[in-house]
Order: C-alpha cells, then sequence, then structure tokens
C-alpha cells in the first residue's frame, strides 16, 4: 500500500483535520427556534468551520478534508444541544464517520455540489481503500 493511499483512511483523516480545531469550543451561544426544537444555530460555529475548510482547501485530497470538515462542524452542531462547550477530539469516531460519508455520498452523486471529476474519483478511492480494510 502507497503512502498516498494510507493518508486516505478514515482515521488518518479525522486526525489531520481534528488537528486544526480549537482543544475547546463554547457553545453556549446556542439560538434554539422555539416553534421547531430541532431548528437551531451555534453562534460563531459555522463561520469556524467554514474558516477550518477554507484553510485546506488548497489540500489535494481538499474534497474529502473539506467534507469531513463540514461533518465535524455538524456533529458539534449537534452535540452543542446536550452541553456547553465541546473538544472536537473526544467527538466519537463512529458518528463523525457517519455523518461524513454520507456527505460524501451526495457530493459524489450530487452534480450541482461542483467537485469535479478526479474529487469524486478521489472519493471512490477513498470508499474502496476504507471498505477494503473493514473500517
Amino acid at each position: 500500500m502507497s503512502k498516498a493511499d494510507s493518508e486516505l483512511f478514515f482515521s488518518v483523516l479525522l486526525e489531520r483535520v481534528l488537528h486544526c480545531w480549537p482543544e475547546s469550543i463554547d457553545v453556549k451561544q446556542l439560538h434554539v427556534d422555539e416553534s421547531r426544537p430541532d431548528l437551531y444555530v451555534v453562534n460563531g460555529l459555522g463561520a469556524m468551520g467554514d474558516s477550518i475548510a477554507e484553510g485546506l482547501d488548497g489540500e489535494i485530497d481538499a474534497v474529502l478534508v473539506t467534507v469531513l470538515c463540514d461533518a465535524v462542524t455538524s456533529t458539534v452542531r449537534s452535540a452543542a444541544l446536550y452541553c456547553t462547550e465541546i473538544e472536537p477530539a473526544l467527538l466519537r469516531p463512529d458518528k463523525v464517520r457517519e455523518n461524513f460519508e454520507k456527505r460524501l455520498h451526495r457530493a459524489e452523486t450530487d452534480s450541482d455540489l461542483g467537485w469535479k471529476e478526479e474529487d469524486i474519483l478521489l472519493i471512490k478511492r477513498y470508499f474502496f481503500l476504507n471498505n477494503k480494510r473493514g473500517q
């Protein structure tokens, strides 16, 4: 297995992306729509996630790290309903992975998202390598 392939394993990608996040995130500023408690916003979280994703955008595997960053943001947002401070490194990897892979499938099949053919091939390579390992 090549070094490039080993860098496509979920655990390696997650470690790399989490390294860009702060150790702890204050999620006290949570705004919930009273008529729809499933609709809420954590002040500043979206901008933080976008900023981190933009910093990773120049990477060769930008589609993977950008989508993973979005999955981390979404997972932190979900956890914010239950606590006021979150350490991204302590998120359950299986939940982040589930969120990430759902988003990758969408990126792979929805041309409106604007990913290039080489990005789609990288997503396919990710799934091939990660499913082959049984992870």
